[in-house]
């Protein structure tokens, strides 16, 4: 078993714990149990560090906000989120198994059609580099 937490587990606890009003998960539920407003994170990519591959990785996920109110507020949502995201960093806040070491935004906040009738969604790409615990 790696030793490495998968980044979904570090990135949604600190979501959540920040917005307990907005469902945060790494899924959208079927349409008879979808709460809005949301902000769902999603691995798309990332590597381990070949210096030491069981003690750094690199992960990517994309975080999208989707709201119902209006875009600015979806996009104020993204950011906010963002913001959490670099305060975690900044003060290496261990989450369950590891912590967040660095981040990088490399795909800024974008307006995209929503997948969901009378919605907003902002998302981008943020990378991270993960940090299991030292034991």
């Amino acid at each position: 078993m790696s030793s490495l937490p998968r980044i979904q587990s570090l990135v949604i606890p600190i979501l959540q714990a920040a917005f307990p009003d907005v469902r945060v998960g790494s899924w959208v539920e079927d349409v008879d149990y979808r709460v809005f407003p949301m902000l769902i994170v999603r691995r798309v990519g990332g590597t381990r560090y070949g210096g030491g591959p069981t003690q750094f990785s690199f992960s990517t996920i994309e975080l999208s906000a989707y709201g119902t109110v209006d875009l600015p507020t979806t996009e104020t949502l993204y950011e906010d989120a963002l913001d959490v995201l670099y305060d975690s960093v900044n003060n290496q806040f261990v989450e369950g198994l590891g912590y967040l070491h660095s981040i990088k935004e490399t795909f800024g906040a974008t307006q995209f059609s929503s997948l969901f009738q009378d919605s907003w969604r902002v998302q981008g790409l943020i990378s991270f580099g993960v940090r299991p615990i030292q034991s």
